[in-house]
């Protein structure tokens, strides 16, 4: 019996630097003691459950073999772990049997794919079995996609006002993530419908798809890990009693209104509020938004922006001098310290201290 030819091509070596970066992207968040947080182990196993289900059928698509012994159902862990990861990630509530209970799809169609395996009478219904589960994993991943949508609308509609106990994590990524896993879905449906159509077991009808999920692994790992590793950090600079910023007003200023104002906004930290406006302020003290703008031009003889930018920059510059903060990442001191993103934290730096944030630290 003749060995059969690899069959390699550039749709295979797409797949399988995918699979490769999933694996490896894994073995250092496990390893690396940054990465160790447990929302990030349901990051993992995402991770994972993309890669080795691209694997099982690349393996038989390249020839490498003619059929595996037994496939595990991978396709029924990726959803309920990246909602999970979710969850844990945006620190939703969720009861543990509810989470548990996302599993069972996959304990389920481990059992019944074991029974297909060892008793015979089963195999003649063997691809009208692997049909129903496959549509059933589908809609299974959809339903999915759409509570973990929704659950990130919620917590967005629950964070729109701002609150100093609260931070509120960046969810624009993960909506993105969940689009690229519906445009998943749709690729996968088309993959299915013309299996079947054509009765055939064709494998290069999932090339797209794997295509996609190897672009999904990559994005989830590499995006994930470094906005768990943010969040995390803003939690533990918020939870220090660190010396914060004081008035930077001289004592040659004599408006009343204008000294409570910058105390209010000073003593409150109303400055690490991203979305802080003339307006907020304005209301808070039951004056014009013209009034306001007005008194601040005039005392601080500055604009109001680069009055709140210069009080965020001297937070940024306390935490960057502190060592306890000297291996935090510079997103996550700016995010924490009002800004709204990097470039806008790198441009109001060093237009107060004439230096990069990078710069500044490495002085201490």
């Amino acid at each position: 019996m003749g060995t059969q030819e690899l069959n390699f091509n550039i749709f295979n070596v797409i797949i399988l630097l995918g699979i490769f970066q999933g694996f490896v992207f894994s073995f250092i968040v496990f390893f690396n003691k940054n990465y160790r947080v447990v929302s990030n182990y349901f990051l993992v196993g995402t991770a994972l459950a993309l890669s080795f289900n691209n694997l099982q059928y690349l393996i038989i698509d390249i020839n490498l073999v003619e059929k595996l012994f037994f496939q595990i159902p991978f396709e029924f862990l990726i959803t309920p772990m990246f909602y999970v990861f979710v969850v844990t990630y945006l620190k939703i509530e969720q009861s543990f049997k509810v989470l548990a209970f996302l599993f069972v799809p996959f304990i389920i169609s481990l059992i019944l794919r074991s029974l297909v395996e060892f008793i015979s009478i089963f195999k003649d219904y063997l691809n009208i079995l692997f049909t129903i589960e496959e549509y059933f994993s589908l809609v299974f991943s959809i339903i999915l996609i759409s509570i973990a949508l929704f659950q990130i609308f919620n917590y967005e509609k629950q964070r729109k006002s701002f609150d100093i106990r609260k931070i509120k994590a960046r969810t624009k990524w993960l909506k993105h993530i969940l689009v690229i896993g519906i445009i998943t879905c749709c690729s996968w449906l088309f993959a299915i419908k013309e299996n079947i159509a054509r009765l055939e077991n064709d494998l290069a009808k999932y090339y797209l798809l794997w295509i996609i999920i190897s672009i999904l692994v990559y994005w989830i790992v590499f995006k994930g890990i470094i906005e768990t590793r943010i969040i995390n950090q803003r939690f533990e600079i918020r939870s220090k009693n660190f010396d914060d910023v004081t008035s930077s007003i001289t004592s040659e200023v004599s408006n009343e209104l204008f000294l409570e104002i910058e105390k209010t906004i000073v003593s409150e930290k109303l400055y690490v509020n991203p979305n802080l406006s003339l307006e907020l302020i304005a209301n808070k003290f039951d004056i014009s938004i013209s009034h306001l703008s007005k008194i601040i031009n005039k005392n601080a003889n500055q604009s109001f922006t680069d009055f709140i930018n210069g009080l965020r920059v001297e937070r940024a510059k306390n935490i960057l001098s502190n060592p306890e903060f000297k291996n935090y990442t510079i997103e996550a001191i700016g995010y924490e310290s009002g800004f709204n993103s990097k470039s806008n934290f790198y441009t109001a730096f060093k237009k107060e201290t004439q230096n990069t944030p990078s710069a500044y630290r490495s002085k201490f």
